[in-house]
């Protein structure tokens, strides 16, 4: 019954998602293309497929992760990637090219997932963290299509709210035929909501197996070689001013300290622009060269699938959606090069993750912007202190590799 009451509401609501679809064309023009594969009207395949869904950058990579370990056993699997954003669309296309198709997510609405379905002809469903669609779930079960949900994370908060509706979480819980949990912590929140023992599996979390990517030297800002650089990564509306005002603090002690703020979307690279000039800083665009000198206090991070290299000329590292209650960003990428990572005090999307590393002291937490400040400081000043704690972040990560050949080794018990 919650499942038909969702679904009519789904459909008044129907009309309001075109529009913000439409809205959302204008910035980035991306939204406008596939308005149609919101529908489920996506090219028809010849064989049957492997649909693996992502929403965004972060369940992309992972994706990506599992999908290059798929092709390099089995070249000639037909592969569907589907994304609920233009971020992780781009990702997709920079870390698999021509190797997958790619669809925007379609809509949950029960006409549009069976149109999706009869098109797409998927034999297996690999669903990444938790995306959690009522009707897509529904028709998958019916059309006897497995699902599995692979690096799955839920949250306490998100459990006690799928507590609320039990009769559709536990509706749903039954679509799966395996989740693959992060840890016991959200195997036992899925189990709480309605999955049965027998189908949970905790394989760890997929992104500690990130490789170490190489770069040339300084490729990302190479006027700063020799600077003490600290990063701003993934920041949320009401961040970059605190940012800001804590990159202002830090050059009092440290002139010659520099920045880098990267916002978490594209569409507010303009807006992030303005602030910076506002402030007084001098500023350079990552995607202008002839705005790059030496002397800019500021590089505005405005490209896309760069953070890696980002993270590599910087010294220390701050992960944004951490003093905004967005919950925090996956700070894996950081400790994986061995930098020191802070972050604000709202992390509960990556509680275990975190918790690992400031137990082991490559990450610390600050309240606000001046102790923000006040921690660069003393880790521009200390750089055996910065090393060390980087040195330790990078120590957690090895120590929890190991789930993607976990992950891989039950989905290829399902093709």
């Amino acid at each position: 019954m919650l499942r038909y009451l969702y679904t009519f509401l789904y459909i008044l609501a129907a009309p309001l998602l075109c529009v913000r679809w439409v809205y959302k064309s204008f910035k980035p023009p991306q939204y406008r293309e596939p308005l149609r594969e919101r529908f489920g009207i996506v090219s028809k395949e010849s064989n049957e497929s492997i649909w693996f869904h992502a929403v965004s950058m972060g369940e992309s990579n992972a994706a990506i992760a599992i999908i290059k370990r798929l092709l390099a056993k089995s070249p000639d699997l037909n592969i569907i990637v589907t994304t609920t954003t233009p971020t992780g669309a781009k990702q997709i296309h920079n870390g698999l090219g021509d190797k997958v198709k790619h669809h925007y997510s379609p809509c949950d609405l029960p006409g549009t997932i069976k149109r999706f379905i009869h098109r797409a002809r998927p034999k297996l469903l690999v669903i990444m963290e938790t995306e959690l669609w009522p009707n897509w779930l529904h028709h998958l079960k019916s059309s006897k299509i497995p699902v599995i949900l692979a690096n799955g994370r839920l949250s306490e908060r998100s459990a006690q709210k799928y507590q609320k509706i039990s009769s559709l979480s536990k509706e749903m819980m039954g679509a799966f035929v395996k989740v693959l949990a992060v840890n016991n912590q959200d195997a036992e929140r899925f189990q709480r909501i309605g999955l049965t023992s027998d189908k949970s599996i905790v394989t760890g979390n997929i992104k500690f197996d990130i490789d170490i990517p190489q770069f040339s030297d300084h490729e990302y800002y190479p006027v700063w070689k020799g600077r003490p650089v600290w990063i701003a990564a993934s920041t949320h509306k009401g961040e970059d001013e605190l940012v800001l005002k804590a990159h202002q603090l830090v050059c009092e002690q440290v002139p010659d300290a520099r920045l880098i703020l990267v916002p978490r979307h594209p569409e507010r690279f303009e807006s992030v622009a303005r602030l910076i000039s506002d402030t007084g800083l001098s500023m350079a665009r990552r995607s202008q060269p002839d705005s790059w000198g030496e002397n800019a206090q500021v590089l505005l991070g405005d490209t896309m699938g760069e953070m890696m290299k980002a993270f590599n000329i910087s010294d220390i590292t701050w992960v944004g959606g951490s003093f905004a209650e967005v919950g925090g960003h996956n700070p894996i990428e950081p400790a994986v090069l061995a930098k020191p990572v802070l972050t604000g005090p709202y992390i509960f999307n990556f509680n275990e993750i975190f918790g690992d590393l400031i137990a082991a002291g490559g990450a610390q937490m600050v309240q606000n912007e001046v102790e923000l400040a006040d921690r660069i400081v003393k880790l521009m000043q200390t750089r055996d202190t910065a090393h060390d704690m980087g040195q330790k972040a990078l120590q957690v990560i090895e120590r929890n590799r190991g789930a993607l050949d976990k992950t891989v080794s039950v989905i290829e018990q399902y093709l």
